[in-house]
């Protein structure tokens, strides 16, 4: 019974019995009146407090929306979608199957495509306040996802992070995933590449004093202008200037890489040693961009981790995820975000592991799938190894 409804039957029963009681004449004393009908309206309030709170027109607005992860049958089989931040406004919406499309209107869908280290297929969805659908189209079916993104924001530092809708989009709607698989569901404020954790700067300087160790002299530097990019590559910039070590772009010379960018310029970077076009003594992945789809090239990565992939901790998230979200990739940003949600933090100092994929005649070659790891979704490096080099101390 809502509050409004119980609050009027208790005021009509109290007003009900007011009047027989005046009949009958066990309420003579003008007081008396005043007193019972004062103790019947503060029934009625308490009646509608107890009841929970009202929510007529122009009263309290409902409470925000947050990420939101369901399944649709679609094509045979059930597909995982998630849509992030589920507010008003711009919405990235991952759909686990490829050549997806999805929009708010059945008639016009949005076409997805893949975006680099990801294994999902993304669309970019704008959404309306309240209640409403995501229609979803995916191996010649269509299905909708209701949805709920709660009020309007009140003004544009509400619509939600701005890395959302850029290159580092994706890595933002995979930390929000991993909080809301940890048990957080609220909207995500600020994006991985908002800003340099401290302990991802100091496992970069651990990863420079590796290189000195080694005897480099000089590295190249892939970079990216995010804050958290440009932070990370002037951490790099300060310890090799420390260590005497030249830093510059990538190029011919045999000398280690360094990369600090988000997802999108890791994949570039990774395909381009691949390829030959450019020449790396190993590539040294920034902490953030530990996922299958910038590890699968052949381009010798090596990382720094405050975790063991293969700790409790790391395969409680794997299985979360492939439970809820079957067809995505772990990475770094969720296990993250999940870790925190949990209220559990990561072992420090970082350790250096290197990364390689196993390479089966007939199967195309790593990353063959164009990225996506369907068969082996719940594994860090489907068909891979994640193997510990060098504890870097502290840094």
């Amino acid at each position: 019974m809502s509050a409004v409804l119980l609050a009027a039957v208790v005021l009509t029963a109290a007003l009900a019995l007011g009047v027989l009681l005046l009949r009958r004449g066990l309420l003579r004393r003008r007081r008396s009146v005043s007193a019972y009908f004062a103790a019947a309206v503060a029934c009625t309030v308490l009646a509608g407090v107890a009841a929970g709170p009202a929510l007529p027109r122009g009263g309290p607005a409902r409470a925000l929306g947050g990420p939101l992860l369901g399944s649709l049958g679609l094509g045979g089989k059930q597909v995982p979608v998630l849509v992030v931040p589920n507010r008003p406004g711009f919405n990235l919406v991952a759909v686990a199957a490829d050549e997806a499309s999805a929009g708010t209107d059945r008639g016009r869908l949005a076409r997805g495509g893949q975006r680099p280290g990801s294994a999902l297929t993304w669309v970019p969805v704008e959404l309306p306040a309240g209640p409403g659908q995501v229609w979803v189209s995916s191996g010649g079916a269509v299905a909708a996802l209701a949805v709920d993104t709660g009020r309007a924001p009140a003004d544009a530092a509400d619509a939600g992070p701005a890395a959302l809708r850029g290159d580092d989009g994706p890595e933002c709607a995979s930390a929000a995933a991993g909080a809301l698989l940890g048990g957080d569901p609220r909207p995500p404020a600020t994006c991985p590449a908002d800003g340099l954790a401290p302990t991802d700067a100091a496992a970069l300087r651990g990863t420079v004093a590796f290189l000195a160790g080694r005897g480099a002299r000089s590295l190249g530097l892939v970079e990216d202008a995010s804050p958290r990019g440009r932070a990370a590559a002037a951490e790099v910039r300060a310890a090799a200037g420390r260590a005497g070590i030249a830093v510059g772009a990538p190029d011919s010379n045999r000398q280690p890489l360094v990369v600090t960018s988000g997802w999108a310029g890791a994949d570039a970077a990774v395909r381009d040693v691949e390829a030959g076009r450019t020449f790396a003594e190993g590539t040294y992945l920034a902490p953030w961009l530990f996922t299958a789809p910038l590890l699968s090239p052949s381009a010798g990565q090596l990382i720094p981790l405050r975790y063991a992939p293969n700790s409790p901790a790391a395969v409680e998230y794997l299985k979360a995820l492939g439970a809820r979200l079957p067809g995505d990739a772990p990475t770094s940003a969720g296990y993250d975000a999940w870790r925190r949600a949990r209220g559990t933090t990561a072992p420090a100092p970082a350790t250096l592991y290197a990364t390689a994929v196993l390479y089966v005649p007939g199967s195309g070659g790593p990353g063959a799938a164009g990225g996506h790891h369907h068969a082996e979704a719940t594994s860090w490096l489907p068909s891979g190894m994640v193997v510990p080099v060098a504890g870097l101390g502290t840094t």
